[in-house]
């Protein structure tokens, strides 16, 4: 993967640019040649993901409404003549764990595999222990979708992997069921072989989002159902400004685990198997509030109002009150879902507050973290005109707290 930022101006803010396909799978070749010194027979792509709202959601059975970027993670592959990975990545020295290539036999892929080609071992781990089988593989990896920003960028490289292994395993599946289950071994490969407890949204909002639409994933059941829902974002003049604080955050740093077993923890003093379960019956907020441990209280608070305000949101999206009476509303949503993952859930941090009320006093709609939190991107909910001028003002917010410039993107 890379952090590529382009579009920089010493006179505005700092955009990251997405690349063409054309250019996205001229660069993973290049790697792959340079590499492994031949050409590689496929490059796949798999989009970088934002998540409107529902955030911590999916590991507690609730729901969620992510959609996709523009900017693409590109491998390039070839089949080898025996079960070995070897793996490559553009940027891999800016990353944790090794550089140049790696390379590790299928029967040797095992639990907390260190450093960043366990994303890509563990798919195909998954997939092997799925019953696919296929030869090994040589990967090379190029990416302008940004890193630890909590916008997907391991899940863009899981799912361009699976795609990978699909083709050059000649695995016969086919249709949205088919994206579903290499969806469904992202999950356990990196749970596993990662070794990080992650809920399903990332890769299920990266193999299923169709480009300009927003998915409503449902973890009720698993794998969650997934419904396509238009954003209509652009028709009234809107777009997602997406602020990267460049403060990077680590799922493998444990934070992101905590979370997970004092959630765990909510269930087990509530005795339901899920927070779901809570959200859905009368009175969710009376019992929340009975829960005597203050930390596993403030934690179902967050998940059982983010999942009240994704049900809101989309709603809203497809309701039939005047364009800006719902747009506001959304907007509303995001602020209130920004201070709930701040206070209850505490996985916000000084420059992603920054950016949130840069984005408040800059006249946006709405603005909130989005992610895992721990550092990253924030997004404001802003008219696409305003977004230079937004962008400008909330730079200069940042910088005026004592903070770096963020850099950009839109959706």
């Amino acid at each position: 993967m890379t952090n590529v930022m382009q579009g920089t101006s010493a006179e505005g803010p700092s955009w990251r640019v997405p690349w063409t396909q054309p250019e996205g799978a001229a660069r993973a070749s290049a790697v792959f040649r340079d590499r492994f010194g031949y050409e590689p027979t496929i490059v796949v792509s798999a989009p970088g993901r934002v998540n409107l709202i529902g955030e911590h959601t999916d590991y507690n059975g609730g729901m969620a409404l992510p959609t996709v970027l523009e900017h693409r993670t590109f491998v390039a592959a070839a089949a080898r003549g025996d079960e070995t990975l070897r793996v490559a990545s553009a940027h891999s020295a800016s990353l944790s764990g090794p550089d140049a290539v790696v390379e590790v036999a299928y029967n040797a892929i095992a639990p907390n595999m260190p450093g960043w080609p366990a994303y890509v071992a563990g798919v195909l781990w998954a997939l092997r222990s799925r019953g696919h089988n296929g030869p090994g593989l040589d990967i090379a990896i190029d990416s302008c979708v940004p890193i630890a920003a909590g916008l997907g960028s391991s899940a863009a490289l899981e799912g361009a992997t699976a795609l990978a292994a699909k083709e050059l395993w000649g695995l016969a599946l086919t249709g949205e069921d088919a994206s579903a289950q290499l969806a469904a071994a992202c999950v356990k490969g990196e749970r596993t072989v990662v070794g990080v407890p992650l809920g399903a949204l990332d890769p299920y909002a990266v193999l299923l989002t169709e480009p300009g639409t927003a998915l409503m994933l449902d973890f009720a059941e698993s794998p969650p159902t997934a419904l396509q829902q238009p954003l209509y974002f652009p028709e009234y003049g809107l777009c997602l400004l997406v602020i990267d604080t460049g403060t990077t955050h680590a799922h493998t740093d444990g934070r992101y685990a905590e979370r997970v077993r004092e959630c765990e923890a909510a269930c087990a003093a509530l005795g339901v198997e899920s927070l779901r379960e809570v959200a859905d019956a009368p009175h969710a907020l009376r019992r929340i509030e009975a829960i005597e441990d203050p930390i596993a209280r403030h934690r179902a608070r967050h998940v059982i109002t983010e999942i009240e305000r994704t049900r809101l949101v989309a709603a809203e999206l497809s309701g039939t009150a005047p364009a800006h009476e719902r747009f506001v509303t959304i907007g509303k949503a995001l602020y209130r879902s920004h201070a709930s993952l701040e206070v209850d859930y505490d996985v916000s941090s000084p420059e992603l507050n920054a950016a949130v009320d840069a984005a408040f006093r800059a006249g946006a709609l709405g603005a909130r973290l989005v992610g895992g939190g721990f550092g990253g991107a924030a997004i404001a909910l802003v008219r696409k005109t305003q977004a230079e001028t937004t962008a400008r003002h909330i730079a200069q917010g940042m910088v005026d707290a004592g903070f770096a410039a963020p850099t950009f993107l839109t959706v």
